[in-house]
């Protein structure tokens, strides 16, 4: 059974979300939607939009994979590796993966966002994120808030929208319905450390490195 059914199950899946606060910031890694697929996306959602107009959309040049939220590695007391330090780490890590092709193809939803599905990442970026925690030297508060993200997030997804108040089941058929629709394929060559909001805004997104993948590294063991 999948995500839409799941969530419309529960009738009003929808909880409240952080990044819909005006001053959440985060350090992450991301790969961006190409701008091209992210229009075939939006204008897979006009009608979506059109109808319920109330939550917030991302628009197709913020359209992105998250491969890993940084800040669990960050001190807060001092106990923890400093922000350059995994900024450095993370950018070493990074620039030793293979680029890899994904597939974004069909609508999908969570509680708390609408996405699209991607598809032939869930190898590539599992590697990349488990490559990261190893070089990262978790620490237990870290290793805690990081395991409820991994619980939370199980897929490789790119989100279109978080919603901003409890679904409207109709908006969930809606989203069924384009659960097939084919936006594009690309290859991730890519991947960027950035601070920015819930919506990677070009106002609020610092790209603080940009890591080149080579296609000669070795496999991840």
């Amino acid at each position: 059974m999948g995500l839409v059914s799941r969530v419309r199950l529960r009738a009003v899946g929808w909880r409240p979300n952080d990044r819909l606060d005006a001053d959440f910031r985060c350090l992450t890694t991301i790969v961006r939607v190409p701008e091209p697929i992210g229009v075939r996306i939006e204008s897979s959602l006009r009608e979506i939009l059109d109808r319920w107009p109330g939550h917030a959309y991302y628009p197709p040049a913020s359209m992105h994979v998250t491969v890993l939220n940084l800040d669990p590695y960050v001190a807060a007391d001092g106990d923890e590796d400093g922000e350059g330090t995994v900024i450095d780490r993370s950018a070493d890590v990074l620039g030793r993966q293979r680029p890899f092709r994904v597939m974004l193809r069909g609508l999908n939803v969570s509680p708390w966002t609408m996405f699209a599905q991607v598809y032939r990442a869930d190898g590539p970026v599992s590697a990349m994120r488990a490559s990261l925690r190893r070089a990262l030297h978790e620490q237990t508060a870290a290793r805690r808030r990081d395991s409820r993200m991994r619980r939370a997030l199980p897929l490789v997804l790119s989100n279109v929208a978080r919603f901003t108040s409890p679904v409207d089941p109709a908006l969930l058929r809606a989203a069924r319905q384009r659960r097939d629709h084919l936006f594009g394929s690309f290859n991730v060559r890519e991947v960027e450390i950035v601070r920015t909001d819930g919506f990677l805004s070009p106002g609020a997104t610092e790209v603080l490195s940009r890591v080149e993948l080579h296609p000669g590294s070795p496999a991840p063991a």
